[in-house]
This record gives C-alpha cells, sequence and structure tokens, in this order.
C-alpha cells in the first residue's frame, strides 16, 4: 500500500513538471506563426512604360525617329522561393505604334508582343529586390501605307498592308523598390513597387514587301521597302502591385 502511494505521488508530480518544464524551454511554441512574407512568395501585376531605341534603315518609313514607345504589362507568380532567392513567371503584353510619311504618303506601324517571362530574383528584405528577366515570346507586326495609286477597296482610304507573327525574345536586369506596404507588422498583405530595368529585345527580320488587300483573282503589284527589323535596346519602368 505504501510503495502503490509513493508510486501515485511520484507520476503525479512528473505530470505536473512536464508542462512547466515546457513551456519554459520552448516559450515560442505558444507564440503563432507568421504568414507568408509577400516580399518574396507573391502574384504581380505590372504596368509600365517601354522605350525601345530601333536602328533598322526599315523603319524610317514609319518613325521620324529611331525609338518606339510601348506600354507594358505583366502578370506573374512566385514558384520557388529559398533563402534570400526566388524564380518567379508569368504573362506580358506589350503595345505600341508609330506613323510617318514615306514616298509622299502616310505610313504608320503598329506592333504586339506576347512573352513568358522567366524572372529571377535576389531578395534584400523592406529594400526591395534585383532580378534578371528573360523573355520569349512573339511579335505581331503590322504596316500600312496609304497609296493613292493603290485599286480601291470599297473605301476612301486606299492601302498597302502586311501584318505577320515573328519569333521574339528579351533579356533585362533591373531593380524592384519596395514603395508601400500596409501595416508594418503584417508579412502578408498588399504591397506596391517601383521598378526599372534595361537589356535587349529582339525580333525576328520582316521583307517589307506591301500589298493592296484585294481578290485573289485580281494580280496587283505592291512596293517593296526593303527589310525591316525591330530589335534593338530597350528600357521600361513600372509601378507593380502584388500580394
Amino acid at each position: 500500500m505504501k510503495l502503490r502511494t509513493a508510486f501515485l505521488s511520484v507520476a503525479l508530480a512528473i505530470a505536473a513538471w512536464v508542462p512547466a518544464a515546457r513551456s519554459e524551454a520552448q516559450p515560442e511554441s505558444i507564440t503563432p506563426r507568421a504568414g507568408i512574407d509577400t516580399r518574396e512568395l507573391m502574384w504581380r501585376f505590372e504596368l509600365g512604360y517601354r522605350g525601345t531605341f530601333v536602328t533598322s534603315a526599315g523603319y524610317n518609313a514609319f518613325s521620324t525617329q529611331d525609338y518606339l514607345a510601348q506600354v507594358s504589362m505583366t502578370a506573374s507568380r512566385t514558384l520557388l522561393a529559398r533563402g534570400h532567392y526566388s524564380f518567379a513567371s508569368g504573362i506580358g503584353w506589350d503595345y505600341g505604334s508609330s506613323g510617318a510619311t514615306a514616298r509622299g504618303d502616310a505610313a504608320s506601324l503598329t506592333m504586339h508582343r506576347l512573352n513568358v517571362p522567366l524572372e529571377g530574383r535576389v531578395h534584400f528584405g523592406r529594400w526591395g529586390y534585383a532580378f534578371l528577366r528573360a523573355a520569349p515570346g512573339v511579335a505581331v507586326l503590322g504596316t500600312q501605307i496609304e497609296d493613292a495609286s493603290a485599286p480601291s477597296t470599297g473605301s476612301a482610304t486606299q492601302l498597302l498592308s502586311k501584318s505577320r507573327w515573328l519569333f521574339a525574345g528579351d533579356a533585362s536586369a533591373g531593380y524592384a523598390w519596395l514603395a508601400w506596404s500596409g501595416a508594418p507588422s503584417l508579412a502578408a498583405g498588399p504591397r506596391l513597387w517601383l521598378q526599372a530595368d534595361g537589356g535587349y529585345g529582339w525580333v525576328a527580320d520582316e521583307r517589307l514587301n506591301l500589298a493592296p488587300n484585294v481578290g485573289a483573282d485580281q494580280r496587283v503589284a505592291g512596293i517593296d521597302l526593303g527589310p525591316l527589323s525591330m530589335q534593338g535596346g530597350f528600357f521600361r519602368v513600372a509601378a507593380a502591385f502584388s500580394y
């Protein structure tokens, strides 16, 4: 009987001591875990301005300067994060147009770029991150000239035109600065970024042999303005929202 009473007393003492020891040795176990830090793991929507320097002689028919301004939009998602490094991918779209006078006639050019940005990032906490971006994709290049000598297509304006899908790609480096992050105590939440990058954009060459849009049974001569290459160095400035 005395042995049973002693054993029961020891068991009760151990049961009372274990929770107390655990709370003293590991006080952080009762602290809620912080949320995901959206400075690294994030959905991101970017809107900006892109300027490309085009030195191709074929571009002179469509612009009075060797420059193409474009609006730039990108949506991306972080796919991998490890320490101060992360990798993100998504989809991007750029659009721009230009106009000039070629051979006394009004000429215009439009270009859409669709790409898949592949972006490696190095994070610096509240200071933002540096990134390298490669963006393979395609470009839709449309050119047209209002030519009085071209046959009428049923409207007052007579056009020589050409539109093509072309392979395209970008490579750039830049920095994204964390401009606003909401409440300082929140690791997860909306954030505003300001960023800039620069690099080189490539588009496959295209021959500017423009022709009127007439029926297949009609033979009408067009004009050939030679090759056009829309590749060149570019810069981009943007604002982005992430969560």
